[in-house]
Protein backbone atom coordinates (compact mmCIF):
# COMPACT_ATOMS: atom_id res chain seq x y z
CA UNK A 1 0.00 0.00 0.00
CA UNK A 2 1.42 3.43 -0.84
CA UNK A 3 1.68 6.41 1.51
CA UNK A 4 0.09 8.59 -0.97
CA UNK A 5 -3.22 6.05 -1.56
CA UNK A 6 -2.97 5.77 2.25
CA UNK A 7 -2.98 8.91 3.03
CA UNK A 8 -5.55 10.06 0.89
CA UNK A 9 -8.57 7.13 2.09
CA UNK A 10 -7.52 8.37 5.57
CA UNK A 11 -8.22 11.96 4.97
CA UNK A 12 -11.33 10.70 3.08
CA UNK A 13 -12.57 9.06 5.68
CA UNK A 14 -12.12 11.82 8.67
CA UNK A 15 -13.51 14.21 6.28
CA UNK A 16 -16.97 12.58 7.00
CA UNK A 17 -19.26 14.47 9.23
CA UNK A 18 -18.57 13.55 12.77
CA UNK A 19 -22.25 13.39 13.41
CA UNK A 20 -23.71 11.07 11.96
CA UNK A 21 -22.12 7.11 11.15
CA UNK A 22 -24.42 7.22 7.81
CA UNK A 23 -22.21 8.72 5.53
CA UNK A 24 -19.40 6.09 6.38
CA UNK A 25 -21.53 3.15 6.61
CA UNK A 26 -23.39 4.49 3.08
CA UNK A 27 -19.90 4.20 1.34
CA UNK A 28 -19.20 0.84 2.48
CA UNK A 29 -22.77 -0.35 1.65
CA UNK A 30 -21.61 0.44 -1.87
CA UNK A 31 -18.68 -2.59 -1.78
CA UNK A 32 -20.28 -5.76 -4.43
CA UNK A 33 -21.56 -8.42 -1.76
CA UNK A 34 -22.62 -5.80 0.99
CA UNK A 35 -24.97 -6.64 3.66
CA UNK A 36 -26.24 -3.42 5.10
CA UNK A 37 -29.14 -2.38 8.21
CA UNK A 38 -29.99 1.72 8.53
CA UNK A 39 -32.43 2.38 10.84
CA UNK A 40 -31.18 5.24 12.85
CA UNK A 41 -30.94 3.76 16.24
CA UNK A 42 -27.48 2.39 16.35
CA UNK A 43 -28.39 -0.81 15.19
CA UNK A 44 -26.80 -0.07 11.92
CA UNK A 45 -24.09 -2.17 10.15
CA UNK A 46 -22.54 -2.76 6.89
CA UNK A 47 -21.13 -6.74 6.99
CA UNK A 48 -19.22 -7.21 3.80
CA UNK A 49 -17.95 -11.05 3.12
CA UNK A 50 -14.72 -11.95 2.08
CA UNK A 51 -13.89 -14.00 -0.69
CA UNK A 52 -11.25 -16.21 0.82
CA UNK A 53 -11.71 -19.65 2.65
CA UNK A 54 -9.82 -18.85 5.08
CA UNK A 55 -10.62 -15.39 5.87
CA UNK A 56 -10.35 -12.87 8.45
CA UNK A 57 -13.03 -10.72 10.18
CA UNK A 58 -12.17 -7.11 10.03
CA UNK A 59 -13.74 -4.40 12.26
CA UNK A 60 -14.14 -0.80 12.93
CA UNK A 61 -16.84 1.70 13.74
CA UNK A 62 -18.86 4.40 12.02
CA UNK A 63 -19.80 6.23 15.15
CA UNK A 64 -17.79 9.08 17.09
CA UNK A 65 -18.25 10.51 20.65
CA UNK A 66 -19.65 13.43 18.68
CA UNK A 67 -22.44 12.04 17.31
CA UNK A 68 -26.07 14.00 18.13
CA UNK A 69 -27.52 9.96 18.63
CA UNK A 70 -25.04 10.98 22.03
CA UNK A 71 -25.44 14.91 22.25
CA UNK A 72 -27.45 16.98 20.46
CA UNK A 73 -24.52 19.45 19.59
CA UNK A 74 -23.68 19.38 16.00
CA UNK A 75 -20.35 18.90 15.57
CA UNK A 76 -17.98 19.29 12.26
CA UNK A 77 -14.36 19.34 11.91
CA UNK A 78 -12.07 20.20 9.25
CA UNK A 79 -8.33 18.28 9.08
CA UNK A 80 -5.12 20.63 9.61
CA UNK A 81 -2.42 18.80 8.87
CA UNK A 82 1.34 19.28 10.46
CA UNK A 83 4.68 18.17 10.66
CA UNK A 84 6.53 17.34 13.57
CA UNK A 85 8.84 15.07 14.34
CA UNK A 86 6.27 12.51 14.58
CA UNK A 87 6.02 13.23 11.29
CA UNK A 88 2.62 13.90 9.71
CA UNK A 89 0.23 14.48 12.73
CA UNK A 90 -4.03 15.44 11.89
CA UNK A 91 -5.66 17.68 14.45
CA UNK A 92 -8.43 19.91 13.82
CA UNK A 93 -8.88 23.50 13.45
CA UNK A 94 -12.31 23.15 15.75
CA UNK A 95 -11.61 23.59 19.59
CA UNK A 96 -14.94 22.48 19.93
CA UNK A 97 -14.62 18.73 19.13
CA UNK A 98 -11.75 16.17 18.19
CA UNK A 99 -11.37 14.55 14.88
CA UNK A 100 -13.00 11.37 15.15
CA UNK A 101 -10.54 9.21 14.72
CA UNK A 102 -11.80 7.11 16.98
CA UNK A 103 -12.41 5.05 14.68
CA UNK A 104 -12.63 6.59 11.24
CA UNK A 105 -8.98 6.20 11.23
CA UNK A 106 -9.91 2.50 11.47
CA UNK A 107 -12.56 2.66 8.56
CA UNK A 108 -10.15 4.27 6.07
CA UNK A 109 -8.34 0.84 7.18
CA UNK A 110 -10.82 -1.27 6.40
CA UNK A 111 -11.39 0.42 2.91
CA UNK A 112 -7.78 0.02 2.51
CA UNK A 113 -7.97 -3.37 2.85
CA UNK A 114 -11.46 -3.90 1.03
CA UNK A 115 -9.97 -5.97 -1.73
CA UNK A 116 -7.63 -8.67 0.48
CA UNK A 117 -10.21 -11.51 0.09
CA UNK A 118 -10.97 -11.12 4.10
CA UNK A 119 -14.25 -9.99 5.26
CA UNK A 120 -15.13 -6.20 6.37
CA UNK A 121 -17.56 -5.54 9.84
CA UNK A 122 -18.14 -1.83 10.09
CA UNK A 123 -20.84 -1.39 13.22
CA UNK A 124 -22.89 1.84 14.84
CA UNK A 125 -23.03 2.25 18.19
CA UNK A 126 -19.52 1.21 19.86
CA UNK A 127 -19.28 4.51 21.67
CA UNK A 128 -22.11 3.63 24.09
CA UNK A 129 -21.95 -0.44 24.99
CA UNK A 130 -21.34 -1.75 21.44
CA UNK A 131 -25.22 -1.24 20.27
CA UNK A 132 -24.67 -2.34 16.93
CA UNK A 133 -22.31 -5.19 17.69
CA UNK A 134 -25.22 -6.25 20.76
CA UNK A 135 -28.03 -6.04 18.23
CA UNK A 136 -25.99 -8.50 16.03
CA UNK A 137 -25.62 -10.72 18.44
CA UNK A 138 -29.21 -10.94 19.68
CA UNK A 139 -31.27 -10.27 16.91
CA UNK A 140 -29.25 -11.07 13.80
CA UNK A 141 -28.37 -15.05 14.38
CA UNK A 142 -27.51 -16.37 11.22
CA UNK A 143 -25.03 -13.50 10.60
CA UNK A 144 -23.75 -13.83 14.48
CA UNK A 145 -22.68 -17.47 13.58
CA UNK A 146 -21.46 -16.77 10.05
CA UNK A 147 -19.03 -13.98 11.72
CA UNK A 148 -17.98 -16.87 14.17
CA UNK A 149 -16.76 -18.86 11.41
CA UNK A 150 -14.12 -16.74 10.41
CA UNK A 151 -10.53 -18.10 11.15
CA UNK A 152 -10.51 -15.08 13.74
CA UNK A 153 -10.98 -11.21 14.01
CA UNK A 154 -8.93 -7.79 14.37
CA UNK A 155 -10.69 -4.50 15.00
CA UNK A 156 -9.11 -1.65 14.24
CA UNK A 157 -10.13 0.77 16.97
CA UNK A 158 -7.07 1.29 19.37
CA UNK A 159 -5.35 4.39 20.58
CA UNK A 160 -1.46 4.42 20.71
CA UNK A 161 1.25 3.02 18.17
CA UNK A 162 1.94 -0.37 19.69
CA UNK A 163 -0.39 -2.03 21.97
CA UNK A 164 -3.28 -4.67 21.53
CA UNK A 165 -5.70 -5.60 23.40
CA UNK A 166 -7.98 -8.90 23.95
CA UNK A 167 -9.98 -7.57 27.13
CA UNK A 168 -11.39 -10.56 29.13
CA UNK A 169 -11.67 -12.84 26.23
CA UNK A 170 -10.37 -16.19 26.53
CA UNK A 171 -7.98 -16.62 23.87
CA UNK A 172 -5.48 -18.67 23.20
CA UNK A 173 -1.90 -18.72 24.16
CA UNK A 174 -1.38 -19.54 20.31
CA UNK A 175 -3.40 -16.66 19.73
CA UNK A 176 -1.86 -14.29 21.69
CA UNK A 177 2.14 -15.74 20.73
CA UNK A 178 0.83 -15.02 17.30
CA UNK A 179 -0.27 -11.14 17.88
CA UNK A 180 2.59 -10.17 19.17
CA UNK A 181 5.34 -12.35 16.81
CA UNK A 182 3.27 -10.72 13.59
CA UNK A 183 2.66 -7.07 15.34
CA UNK A 184 5.46 -6.60 18.41
CA UNK A 185 2.68 -4.96 20.05
CA UNK A 186 1.98 -5.63 23.71
CA UNK A 187 -0.58 -6.40 25.81
CA UNK A 188 -2.58 -3.45 27.18
CA UNK A 189 -4.42 -5.24 29.82
CA UNK A 190 -7.66 -6.41 30.13
CA UNK A 191 -9.84 -3.42 31.26
CA UNK A 192 -12.57 -2.29 29.15
CA UNK A 193 -14.84 -3.59 26.50
CA UNK A 194 -15.65 -3.33 22.60
CA UNK A 195 -17.27 -4.53 19.48
CA UNK A 196 -14.71 -8.13 19.76
CA UNK A 197 -16.13 -8.80 23.66
CA UNK A 198 -19.41 -8.98 21.94
CA UNK A 199 -19.06 -10.40 18.74
CA UNK A 200 -16.28 -13.05 19.53
CA UNK A 201 -18.56 -16.35 20.76
CA UNK A 202 -16.37 -19.09 18.88
CA UNK A 203 -13.19 -17.45 17.90
CA UNK A 204 -10.86 -15.11 19.09
CA UNK A 205 -10.53 -11.65 18.25
CA UNK A 206 -7.83 -8.57 19.38
CA UNK A 207 -7.69 -4.98 18.87
CA UNK A 208 -4.93 -3.04 17.75
CA UNK A 209 -3.27 0.46 17.98
CA UNK A 210 -4.14 2.70 14.96
CA UNK A 211 -1.67 5.70 15.65
CA UNK A 212 -5.03 7.91 16.94
CA UNK A 213 -4.26 9.99 20.87
CA UNK A 214 -6.63 12.13 23.43
CA UNK A 215 -9.25 10.00 22.12
CA UNK A 216 -12.85 11.69 23.40
CA UNK A 217 -11.19 15.36 23.62
CA UNK A 218 -11.12 18.42 21.43
CA UNK A 219 -7.05 18.05 21.59
CA UNK A 220 -7.91 14.62 19.63
CA UNK A 221 -5.00 13.74 17.36
CA UNK A 222 -3.78 11.06 14.60
CA UNK A 223 0.39 10.28 14.13
CA UNK A 224 -0.15 9.28 10.19
CA UNK A 225 3.29 7.07 10.75
CA UNK A 226 1.59 5.16 13.79
CA UNK A 227 -1.51 4.62 11.88
CA UNK A 228 0.67 2.98 8.58
CA UNK A 229 2.59 1.38 10.50
CA UNK A 230 -0.37 -0.49 11.90
CA UNK A 231 -1.93 -1.16 8.36
CA UNK A 232 0.89 -2.18 6.77
CA UNK A 233 1.42 -5.15 9.67
CA UNK A 234 -2.20 -5.74 9.41
CA UNK A 235 -1.45 -5.95 5.22
CA UNK A 236 1.41 -8.86 6.26
CA UNK A 237 -0.51 -10.40 8.91
CA UNK A 238 -3.51 -11.19 6.30
CA UNK A 239 -1.14 -11.97 3.13
CA UNK A 240 -0.11 -15.57 3.92
CA UNK A 241 -2.72 -18.50 4.83
CA UNK A 242 -4.92 -17.93 7.90
CA UNK A 243 -4.79 -20.30 10.88
CA UNK A 244 -8.25 -21.18 12.69
CA UNK A 245 -7.78 -19.81 16.46
CA UNK A 246 -10.88 -20.98 18.65
CA UNK A 247 -11.51 -19.37 22.10
CA UNK A 248 -11.12 -21.64 25.04
CA UNK A 249 -14.84 -23.14 25.52
CA UNK A 250 -15.45 -22.37 28.95
CA UNK A 251 -16.02 -18.98 30.57
CA UNK A 252 -16.22 -16.93 27.17
CA UNK A 253 -16.63 -13.45 28.38
CA UNK A 254 -18.94 -12.43 24.90
CA UNK A 255 -21.41 -14.38 26.67
CA UNK A 256 -21.82 -12.02 29.76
Amino acid sequence: MTREKAMAALEHFCSFPLSTSQGVLAEFAKLPRAIARFDGDKHNFVYVPGTREDRVLLIAHADTVWDTFYDKGYFEQTLKKTVTDEGVVYVGTDPSCGIGADDRAGCAMLWLLRESGHSLLITDGEERGQIGAHYIREHAPELFDELNRHRYMIQLDRRGKSDYKVYHLPVSREFLSFVERATGYQDAGRLARTDIVALCRDVCGVNLSIGYYDEHKPEERLVFEDWYHTLTLVEGMLAGEQCHYPLAPADREGEA
